[in-house]
């Protein structure tokens, strides 16, 4: 098995920010709406804890300073304690200017330091979690929105874990490299979907059926597009969902918040062997193309 195949899975540790209308202000007084932060989470192949420590949030407006607000005591979220799209919250209401946004940062406290702040827990024991330039420079998420009175306003941030984890070579811990996507919830879908247990059974297949790992969907954005692996210099999945079996026995996944637009969903049991970090020959079902509709739930079989 490649170097983190045991350690990487999807995640979609989502942040999900509402904004919702204020009161009137005075002629020299900007506007304001209210922005909470929450996290979500998804399964993960093996590692049974994933933490992290949150310190705080920035916030650009599009005409104005950043707003930079520093948490009291730092907040840690196991995120694999949060599934199915339950949220937890990071950033309560707090009033900020009406208007455009450029981009969202999350500080967090994530080096190989010893200090046992941010961190997972795989099959070998507990390490330490490291998110490059983290510490420093935060999670800046670039993807616009706006705050206003009259409208609530909730994106969701995912962090795709499969995509995101990897074992760096002579190095004590993980490194979680910011594999993050951000959906506009007032447009948004679900994707579902069952699988085959011939897929899951096929020879060529390295999962391992009484972990539950190995098995998962690759998702890309676009119509009729050729699957490839984490990292592909062309066709990079957008985002990944594991598949798990259910008390009947059927193979089942799920993805929560998935922007409205077209999509392609390709299987794989060869998930283990997909290093983050590598170019890998991973074989794939035949890809389905689909569409997101806002508030439906889009059934994809393989």
């Amino acid at each position: 098995m490649k170097r983190a195949g045991k350690f990487v899975a999807v995640v979609g540790s989502s942040l999900l920010i509402s904004a919702c209308g204020g009161g009137g202000s005075g002629p020299m007084e900007p506007a304001t709406g209210l922005i909470s932060i929450a996290i979500t989470d998804a399964p993960v192949d093996e590692v049974t804890v994933v933490n992290v420590q949150f310190t705080g949030v920035t916030l650009k407006p599009a005409s104005r300073d950043e707003i930079q607000i520093v948490f009291d005591a730092p907040k840690d979220f196991d995120l694999l304690t949060l599934t199915g799209g339950l949220t937890a919250e990071l950033l309560p209401d707090t009033v900020v200017p009406v208007g455009g946004y450029n981009w969202v940062r999350l500080a967090v406290n994530a080096e190989f330091d010893n200090v046992f702040d941010s961190y997972a827990m795989t099959p070998t024991g507990q390490v330490e979690l490291r998110v490059p330039g983290g510490s420093q420079s935060g999670l800046k998420l670039v993807s616009g929105f706006t705050v206003t009175q009259n409208r609530s306003t909730h994106l969701v941030v995912d962090w795709d874990l499969r995509k995101a984890l990897s074992d760096p070579v002579g190095q004590p811990g993980l490194h979680l490299r910011p594999a993050l996507r951000i959906t506009d919830m007032a447009l948004f879908g679900t994707l579902s979907g069952t699988v085959a247990e011939a897929l899951v059974i096929d020879t060529s297949c390295s999962n391992d059926l009484a972990a539950q790992t190995g098995n998962a969907v690759y998702i890309y954005s676009g119509m009729t597009v050729t699957p490839g692996d984490i990292g592909d210099a062309d066709n990079d999945p957008f985002m990944t969902a594991t598949v798990t079996q259910d008390g009947a026995g059927t193979y089942t996944y799920e993805v929560n918040y998935l922007s409205v637009g077209d999509y392609t969903a390709a299987f794989t049991c060869q998930a283990s062997d997909d290093d983050s970090v590598a170019d890998d020959n991973i074989v794939f079902s035949a890809p389905q193309s689909f569409v997101i509709e806002d508030g439906v739930t889009t059934a994809v079989n393989f």
